[in-house]
């Protein structure tokens, strides 16, 4: 299939044969597939050229193959950035892997449907590569905290290409992305080539649901190790697609500021501090969910006293409800 879009036979034997065994060096490659060691660099340096390569996430020295969806994606764009002039092949090449999309999706849907464990950052990626190149109609994902400046290059031109193909991007990133000048320059550019993108003061933990099918979450955001859980049960990935709905309806856009409630003139993040505080959480355990310092929680919640004319958090609770802020 690879060869179709301008892949040598031999990168495509090496690209294969380190899909179904990403560890294997040079040495080892060339002994399996009956190649010289020259033969083998050198098909190693056209994959990395190629970006059919990138480095481990989890080993740095090492460089893992793309997923087959993304590199198909990655071929094609090559081809219609340097052969311009062979527009008849390139038409019949596209439909050769609108083709292999095709059958890759029925076959998906002859997976039984459940719960799928992903372990490590590099298989979580390929997976995640797979997800987004397969999407449709639209993904939606939720960013709770900021993410690296390497991170949000990365993302562009993949959200430039799914934005390109006509997919619908909705982000939810928590409202301290307004204060980060990086973060908020990227939010924009993103806003400005179409993506939809909203704040909240808090958020649950990261999710992505594709074409509201399939669902990633974390499998325990606390532990060190990175894993993940891909579902595809009908029913958890629509309870997952209507959470996301819930906060994106109270959520802001990015294009207007946070403003007070016309009725009660309290903003979303106080009547989020004040739901919080009401469960019984600590003023600590308040800062980390809302992603602010211990004392910025402390002055909200004295602010709200005095507004509230409350001489006690306790009796700020009640009326908070009374006065249905909460």
């Amino acid at each position: 299939m690879l060869r179709a879009l301008g892949l040598d036979a031999v990168c495509e034997q090496v690209y294969q044969e380190l899909l179904a065994e990403p560890t294997l060096d040079a040495t080892l490659l060339a002994e399996r597939l009956g190649l010289s060691q020259d033969q083998v660099g050198a098909s190693l340096d056209t994959l990395a050229d190629l970006a059919l390569l990138r480095m481990s996430r989890e080993a740095p020295e090492q460089r893992r193959p793309v997923s087959p969806e993304r590199a198909r994606a990655l071929l094609l764009r090559r081809q219609e950035e340097e052969l311009r002039a062979r527009h008849a092949a390139l038409e019949a090449n596209r439909i050769a892997v609108a083709t292999a999309a095709e059958q890759a999706t029925r076959e998906q849907q002859r997976i039984p449907t459940g719960t799928e464990q992903l372990d490590g950052l590099d298989e979580i990626q390929s997976r995640l590569e797979s997800l987004i190149q397969s999407a449709t109609t639209e993904i939606c994902s939720i960013v709770p905290g900021q993410m690296p400046p390497e991170a949000l290059e990365a993302s562009r031109a993949l959200d430039e290409e799914l934005l390109g193909r006509g997919i619908t991007l909705k982000t939810l990133c928590h409202e301290g992305a307004r204060t980060n000048p990086r973060s908020l320059a990227y939010a924009r550019s993103m806003v400005a080539v179409g993506a939809q993108l909203r704040t909240a003061p808090a958020l649950p933990h990261r999710l992505l649901v594709v074409d509201r099918a399939t669902a990633l979450v974390p499998l325990d955001p606390a532990a060190a190790a990175p894993s993940a859980v891909l579902v595809t049960t009908p029913g958890i990935v629509a309870a997952l697609a209507e959470l996301f709905d819930r906060i994106w309806a109270d959520a802001v856009p990015l294009d207007q500021a946070p403003t007070p409630d016309r009725d009660t003139g309290i903003t979303v993040g106080e009547r989020e501090l004040l739901r919080i505080l009401s469960t019984g959480l600590t003023d600590e355990a308040a800062a980390k969910r809302l992603s602010v310092s211990v004392r910025t929680v402390k002055r909200r919640m004295e602010e709200l006293m005095r507004r509230l004319e409350a001489g006690s958090r306790f009796e700020a609770g009640l009326k908070a409800g009374q006065h249905g802020w909460i």
